[in-house]
This record gives structure tokens, C-alpha cells and sequence, in this order.
């Protein structure tokens, strides 16, 4: 078969690395396309690769199959809708944060806390933007940090965003890993917070996650209509308290419907409670210092 030979034990890896040569070959064809080079041919792929024409047969008809691919012509090839997909899908992970951030930061202006946007990632909630609160005392974060979503609450509003299916998924213990005394335990008590989440639209951790720090989030949904991302705020439990973390809610379900709604988001998908329709006041205890003549928090 010209080029053919045969594989080394564990695959046909190229000799010393952990590289799948036909694989390896495919993806060498998708980045002989640019903006000037809108076709490829056999004998192109043939020449390029230094390969027979009949093998750059195969790999450009199995790249077609798999959508990556389009026949142009006899021997030709254009880029397949594939890659529009999987492009659209990194688009709008990277306009994710650009689009949110607006609103998470006015969020922060507003309450002093540190804001978090995050998104899902198996049973965990990956940070992937910080906006620092304006609190001397505040929670201190990073862009990537990693938190067990089932104890924190721009997690647990991830979470309740997924089907029974995928929740059994991610937890398919009984028991969830504690990390104080106030942590869900079980899955059974994770059922009944996420239920409670689609009720009233937002999510809370109530010193779950790490003792001294209470936390409110509320979800971000896709066009459409799907949680994949959301936004909290996250405070000293001294400054964060109980009663407050409900008036709080209100002020993070607001920002995280307008970043929603930026992101061309119609209406509240079903299961979830009406979109709010006025801003929430600036609670009263919130004093940034030298603003309108307050001494500080």
C-alpha cells in the first residue's frame, strides 16, 4: 500500500512518542486549508504528506465521513460543518467572559464582595474569571481555581441545571466528599438544594465550602437555554450573614439575568422561576468608603 507499514506493539504510534501517525496525518490535512487555500486535492494531500495518493484517499474520505470534510469535486475537498460546530462551541466559551464580566462587575461595584463566573466541569466548578470586591476584609481568588460544585454555590447553580441522568453521573455515591460541618453529605440532601434551586433561582453556601466564608450565585444561561455558566459573589461570613444572603440573592439573580439576556437569552427556560423584572435597591449595610460622605465598612 505504498507507505503502509506495519504498527508497533500499542498502535501505530510514530517510534519514541506517544503520537498516532494517522491521526497525526488527518489533522496535518485541516491545516493545509487557510483563508487563500479554500480546496484540497488527493494529489495535494499525496505530495504534502509525503504519502500515496491512495492513502490520502482514505484519510480525506474518513475525514469527510466524520463531517470534517466536504467532496468538492473528484479529489477535492473542502472544510466540513464539523469544524464550524466545534469553532462555534470555543467562540462562545471565549465570549463567555467578556460578555458576563460587564454585569459581574457591576455586581461587585454594587456589594463590595469578590465575584466569581464559573463553569461546569464534570462534578467540579472551574473559575474562570475573578473580579476583586472593594472590602479591605474580602475573599481573596484566581482565575482556574477548581471547587467540588456539590459545596459551593456557583456549582450548585451549575448543577441544577443538569437532568437526574447527569447528576447520577457526576455522584454516583451516596455519600459526597464533606469539606466542614455544614457541607451536603449526601446525594439525597443534593437532590432536595438543587430542587430548591430551581425554585427560587439562585444558589447558596452557607460556610460549605471552607468555614468564615458564605457565598450567593445565581445561573447564566446559554441562548439556548441551557446553565452553563454562573456568577456569585462571596464575603466573610461576619459581613455575609444569614439574613443577608437572601437580599443578596436578589441583586445576583438581577446581574446574572442582564448577562443572560446579553447573551441573546429570550425568556427563562421552563423549570426555572420568572425572570426578575426590576433592580433590586442596594442593600442599606453596604458603605464603600468615601462614597457620599460614609466613613467605611
Amino acid at each position: 500500500m505504498g507507505d503502509w507499514t506495519p504498527p508497533a506493539a500499542g498502535g501505530d504510534r510514530q517510534s519514541g512518542q506517544n503520537v498516532i501517525v494517522a491521526l497525526r496525518r488527518g489533522l496535518d490535512i485541516l491545516d493545509m486549508f487557510s483563508a487563500d487555500r479554500r480546496v484540497v486535492g488527493i494529489t495535494d494531500i499525496a505530495l504534502e504528506l509525503g504519502i500515496h495518493k491512495s492513502s490520502a484517499s482514505r484519510l480525506a474520505a474518513t475525514l469527510a465521513s466524520a463531517g470534517y470534510l466536504v467532496a468538492a469535486s473528484a479529489g477535492n475537498y473542502t472544510l466540513g460543518p464539523r469544524l464550524a460546530v466545534l469553532g462555534s462551541l470555543l467562540a462562545a466559551r471565549q465570549d463567555l467572559a467578556s460578555v458576563v464580566t460587564p454585569f459581574l462587575r457591576e455586581l461587585v461595584e454594587r456589594t463590595g464582595e469578590t465575584g466569581h463566573l464559573a463553569v461546569l466541569d464534570g462534578a467540579v466548578a472551574k473559575t474562570v474569571q475573578v473580579v476583586d470586591g472593594w472590602h479591605t476584609v474580602r475573599m481573596h481568588s484566581w482565575a482556574g481555581k477548581l471547587s467540588p460544585a456539590h459545596c459551593s454555590s456557583m456549582g450548585k447553580a451549575l448543577l441544577a441545571g443538569l437532568s437526574e441522568a447527569e447528576i447520577e453521573k457526576r455522584y454516583p455515591d451516596a455519600e459526597l466528599p464533606v469539606r466542614t460541618v455544614h457541607t451536603v453529605g449526601t446525594i439525597e440532601r443534593l437532590r432536595a438544594e438543587l430542587a430548591r434551586i430551581r425554585r427560587t433561582g439562585y444558589s447558596l453556601d452557607n460556610e460549605e465550602l471552607e468555614a468564615g466564608l458564605r457565598c450567593v450565585a445565581a445561573p447564566v444561561f446559554s441562548p439556548e437555554g441551557v446553565v452553563d455558566a454562573s456568577i456569585s459573589i462571596s464575603g466573610p461570613a461576619q459581613r455575609v450573614t444569614r439574613d443577608r444572603m437572601a437580599v443578596l440573592a436578589k441583586l445576583v439573580r438581577w446581574y446574572a439575568w442582564r448577562a443572560s439576556m446579553a447573551r441573546g437569552v429570550l425568556a427563562v427556560p421552563p423549570g426555572w422561576p420568572a425572570a426578575p423584572t426590576e433592580e433590586p435597591p442596594a442593600p442599606d449595610w453596604i458603605e464603600r468608603p468615601g462614597a457620599s460622605g460614609h466613613s467605611g465598612t
